[in-house]
């Protein structure tokens, strides 16, 4: 039982922290030409404890609106974390596959895309005609 739980943790948060994930996205925005503004890290969550989960408290829970996340299992750590950039629609498109690609898993909740005001020459120059914010969720180990 011990081994299949490592597995569903390995399976879900993949074998690296938050740093090296983060190391990552930031290496893949090199890559793509990601001009990255702003990185707000939103809110931790860490998985209850089971005990919680039980049948006496189930009315409590209800009561506390607490959300299950069915990927938050013991040993994963869920991370929130905002994303403000400037790119071009291909890089873009480049940067969301390799993301889709990484061992940890990476949902993203909001994605906000507006063209950059003409008047903006330096972002003009660059090739980077689109302002992005990405809300992103990341699983990883505690």
């Amino acid at each position: 039982l011990n081994n299949e739980r490592l597995e569903i943790i390995k399976l879900i948060s993949g074998t690296s922290n938050l740093d090296t994930l983060l190391a990552n996205v930031g290496l893949i925005g090199r890559k793509n030409n990601i001009q990255f503004s702003s990185i707000v890290p939103n809110k931790l969550i860490v998985s209850m404890d089971e005990g919680l989960l039980n049948k006496e408290n189930t009315s409590q829970l209800d009561n506390q609106n607490i959300v299950i996340d069915p990927l938050l299992v013991e040993g994963i750590k869920k991370y929130l974390i905002d994303f403000s950039f400037k790119t071009d629609f291909i890089n873009l498109l480049s940067f969301l596959r390799e993301l889709e690609f990484q061992e940890n898993i990476i949902l993203i909740k909001d994605i906000e895309v507006d063209l950059i005001n003409k008047k903006d020459n330096l972002s003009r120059k660059n090739n980077q005609n689109l302002n992005v914010k990405l809300s992103m969720t990341f699983y990883g180990k505690i």
